[in-house]
């Protein structure tokens, strides 16, 4: 499934590793994914592949803007990377963001990933 094999991935990169939201209170580094849609695979006769694409969010937190900046790159590699996996490209440049209590830096950038359904 695309979404234990991108955590996975991720988990190669950074031990902390959240879908959606991290835990409140959760310190340190780490990282959160989240769906944003992505394109169906639908044949004419309407049945479905063994493959679905989804546009993931990717964001990575830590203590400074640059230290997020350099965890979403590793993130990066490792997903684009990881071709025995799923197919991944990025659909933006990294843009800065703050976790949910505004007060660790982060970066995010989006995805979009094919992988199995």
């Amino acid at each position: 499934m695309l979404e234990i094999d991108l955590q996975a991935v991720l988990k190669t990169v950074c031990p902390q590793v959240f879908m959606r939201v991290a835990p409140s209170g959760t310190k340190g580094r780490y990282i959160t994914w989240q769906h944003l849609g992505g394109d169906p695979i639908i044949f004419l006769d309407n049945s479905q592949g063994d493959k679905r694409n989804a546009q993931i969010q990717i964001n990575a937190y830590d203590g400074t803007g640059l230290d997020a900046l350099k965890l979403l790159q590793a993130a990066q590699a490792a997903v684009l990377a990881a071709t025995d996996k799923f197919a991944a490209s990025p659909l933006s440049e990294p843009i800065t963001a703050l976790d949910d209590a505004d007060d660790i830096a982060g970066y995010l950038q989006s995805y979009s990933i094919t992988g199995k359904r």
